[in-house]
């Protein structure tokens, strides 16, 4: 799971930054704000997935996994846990979707990698 929901968020954070500069080179550059937004999803998407593809490598090695989870995870969820009541009440299905799915897994991978790490070797 950590290894496709990280492959996915780098895919997404990508994907992100590409639109996003598509968007600001056709329509120009918004507010700072906006442009502080933006780059706040796409690090918190690179960084948490990466982390995830890290904890992955190193689970299958037989390396210590749990805090590069842990840090994806909470990097993910403080994304996620401010982005889902504003795509809520402001935009199309379509863009809740993504956020909960994020929200969720993360939550799990957080929880999995607290009790794995608790568990003595």
């Amino acid at each position: 799971m950590m290894l496709v929901l990280g492959i996915t968020l780098c895919l997404g954070g990508l994907a992100h930054s590409v639109g996003v500069a598509h968007m600001y080179v056709t329509k120009g550059a918004p507010d700072i704000n906006r442009v502080l937004l933006d780059v706040w999803i796409a690090e918190a998407q690179l960084l948490g997935g990466a982390l995830y593809v890290v904890a992955y490598r190193a689970l299958r090695a037989g390396r210590p996994w749990h805090i590069a989870a842990m840090a994806g995870a909470l990097t993910v969820l403080s994304y996620a846990v401010a982005f889902i009541p504003v795509v809520f009440i402001r935009d199309p299905v379509i863009f809740r979707i993504a956020p909960v799915i994020y929200f969720s897994l993360s939550l799990v991978i957080l929880v999995r990698a607290v009790a794995a790490s608790r568990t003595p070797v």
